[in-house]
């Protein structure tokens, strides 16, 4: 029955995630900018020497600190890892749920990493339909990674792990 309560805690963690993203991609967001705390902790701007040497697209867009500023910089590579973060717990979430309900070991990883995989692809397209967001393949493919990450991670802790014990 524990399991039974664990398993329902991941898939509602899940859906609480998903919506947490279509919140996110509805409204219009500065991604780029930082709060003004972080902005005045690092007024000094450290490693922006080393900043400066990277340049490189992301879609159509150009990211350096030339195009965006330092803070623009920042803010950019927070964004993205926030959401890799977020697919990845996402994708945690959907495994653990789901690896509590069916006994199978392969069809928890298939269905997991299809719905955090799907739900990349239309939540970018959703961004599409949202004029002040855009959506970009290669946030689907950062989110995928994200995804496919945690079921390793979901497998080896929640399988590997277990059987050592």
């Amino acid at each position: 029955m524990q399991r039974e309560q664990k398993s329902n805690s991941y898939i509602v963690g899940a859906v609480l995630i998903m919506g947490y993203l279509y919140y996110r991609a509805t409204f219009q967001q500065d991604f780029y900018a930082l709060p003004n705390i972080i902005a005045n902790l690092l007024q000094s701007q450290p490693l922006s020497g080393l900043f400066a040497t990277f340049t490189f697209r992301y879609g159509e867009q150009v990211v350096s600190m030339g195009a965006l500023g330092y803070f623009g910089f920042l803010g950019f590579f927070g964004s993205k890892i926030w959401m890799f973060l977020s697919y990845f717990i996402l994708a945690y979430l959907w495994y653990g749920g789901l690896s509590g309900k069916i006994r199978d070991k392969v069809t928890p990883i298939v269905v997991a990493l299809l719905l955090s995989i799907s739900y990349a692809a239309a939540d970018e397209f959703h961004q599409s339909l949202v004029s002040p967001a855009f959506a970009m393949k290669e946030d689907v493919i950062l989110a995928s990674a994200g995804a496919i990450l945690a079921i390793i991670a979901g497998w080896f802790f929640l399988t590997v792990r277990k059987g050592r014990k």
